[in-house]
């Protein structure tokens, strides 16, 4: 009966369906389907359809689809219970590729947005109730995986170099970078342990610190900081012009040593 089912699906369209029909595979056993947000896995196959059930069907919902190889279509059987349903019409629609590269680069230019929210976008996009086709394309999880792939591959895999380039190292709204150091000096206190020390300053502000007979001072150091750091130190300028002290530079540090602040100031100096 398989390899019949196989066969008459081959002949009739052979490069379209063939993974549709193709799943007598122990990988292939949970291929998903998606219309107007709803999830729908293959529960059956015969030599004459493909039967999909709700993927809800665990919590009461017996909604079910069926694809008739006959007619090569789509048709609703059961109505859903687990929320509003739609009939089921039209074609099948992969946007499997579609998805993956969509994934990939909202990673990077939206590289401050959860992949939970990145997700409910895509979702939104290509499995919203605008689309009347049956929807094969990814599931939550692979397009989180795709999110991490894709900033890992992205950033080198540290976490530092997210901050390095754009979009995290550009000021807000602006074609500037606000990032301005990055330095490890060495830890006298514990030679095992380098001071790493990052930096950040709008370009306007660093303007400031060019003027003649300029005094910095350090604003105060904030415990509210990334995990392994140990302060944040802002240091302010007094502005000649409207005299008012401003905030020029924020420091991230892993030390607090006196040595770290001497190494701060060399750096905002520089």
């Amino acid at each position: 009966m398989e390899e019949l089912a196989e066969a008459s699906i081959e002949d009739t369209d052979g490069a379209g369906l063939q993974l549709d029909i193709a799943l007598r595979r122990p990988e292939d056993k949970c291929v998903k389907s998606y219309y107007r947000r709803f999830n729908y896995t293959r529960a059956w196959a015969s030599s004459r359809k493909i039967a999909y059930r709700c993927s809800r069907f665990r919590t009461g919902c017996r909604a079910t689809m069926e694809f008739t190889i006959a007619t090569m279509g789509y048709s609703a059987v059961r109505s859903h219970t687990c929320r509003a349903a739609v009939p089921a019409v039209g074609r099948l629609q992969d946007v499997t590729t579609a998805m993956m590269n969509r994934a990939d680069t909202l990673a990077i230019e939206k590289v401050a947005l959860p992949a939970c929210l990145i997700w409910e976008a895509l979702g939104d996009e290509f499995y919203g109730s605008g689309n009347g086709n049956v929807v094969r394309g990814l599931s939550e999880m692979q397009v989180q995986r795709h999110i991490y792939r894709a900033r890992h591959q992205h950033f080198s895999g540290h976490v530092h170099g997210a901050v390095e380039i754009p979009p995290l190292s550009l000021a807000l709204n602006e074609a500037v970078s606000f990032f301005q150091f990055h330095y490890v000096t060495i830890n006298n206190e514990n030679l095992n342990k380098p001071t790493r020390l990052l930096g950040w300053a709008h370009p306007s502000l660093i303007n400031l610190l060019r003027y003649h007979g300029t005094t910095l001072f350090v604003d105060g150091t904030f415990h509210c900081v990334p995990r392994g750091y140990k302060q944040c130190v802002i240091f302010m300028v007094h502005d000649r012009a409207s005299g008012i002290f401003v905030p020029v530079y924020y420091v991230l540090s892993t030390s607090r040593t006196g040595d770290s602040y001497w190494d701060m100031m060399h750096f905002v100096v520089q």
